[in-house]
């Protein structure tokens, strides 16, 4: 735009900000913050349009359009590939922040399992107390020594009650009584891997 191109931002959600808005949540970037940044894309020209699948390239082409960017990020939770896992009561990371960032009623039990290392297993952790979850507890495979989270994130969790549980793996998942049970194995630390942790 700033270069006198006619840009346009095809957004599937109801608002822009992609995982900024639906990944991230408020207490750690507020909405008002993301808002200002936006709004410097459309004060110098961007159109957002929201609430706007993309369905074909083609259909762009038809619409006079004549250079595309892909920038649709990578949205989706990772699978455990294990038993048990499609469990209604099991809801991967970021779909989780992504429903309770759109409002949508999401439930949880007493008890929340957050397995991961990183700051979404971070953000789903503190979410999940906000929604009301009296015990929340992180299963990491590895030592905290390993974990890819910011340092402040790891303390902001143990600062707010949050259980850390590691060296452990998960295995399956069984239902039980209308919750679930996850079934671990004891890991250890072995020789380095392609991220240089152990």
């Amino acid at each position: 735009a700033k270069l006198g191109h006619s840009a346009t931002i095809f957004e599937t959600l109801p608002q822009p900000g992609g995982m900024m808005r639906y990944g991230i949540p408020e207490y750690r970037l507020p909405k008002s913050v993301l808002d200002a940044e936006i709004k410097e894309m459309t004060d110098v020209g961007v159109e957002i349009k929201t609430n706007t699948p993309v369905e074909s390239l083609e259909s762009l082409w038809e619409q006079g359009y004549n250079a595309t960017f892909i920038g649709i990020g990578a949205q989706q939770s990772m699978g455990m590939r294990i038993d048990g896992e499609d469990n209604p009561r099991v809801m991967g990371g970021a779909s989780f922040l992504r429903e309770v960032s759109l409002g949508k009623k999401v439930e949880v039990g007493d008890k929340v399992a957050v397995v991961g290392g990183g700051n979404s297993a971070m953000d789903s952790s503190r979410t999940a107390l906000r929604l009301g979850a009296k015990e929340v507890t992180i299963v990491y495979r590895r030592t905290r020594a390993e974990m890819p989270a910011s340092p402040e994130e790891i303390e902001e969790c143990l600062h707010e009650g949050i259980k850390m549980y590691f060296l452990a793996a998960p295995s399956k998942i069984v239902g039980r009584d209308g919750g679930v049970q996850l079934e671990c194995v004891r890991m250890k630390l072995g020789a380095p891997d392609a991220s240089g942790r152990r």
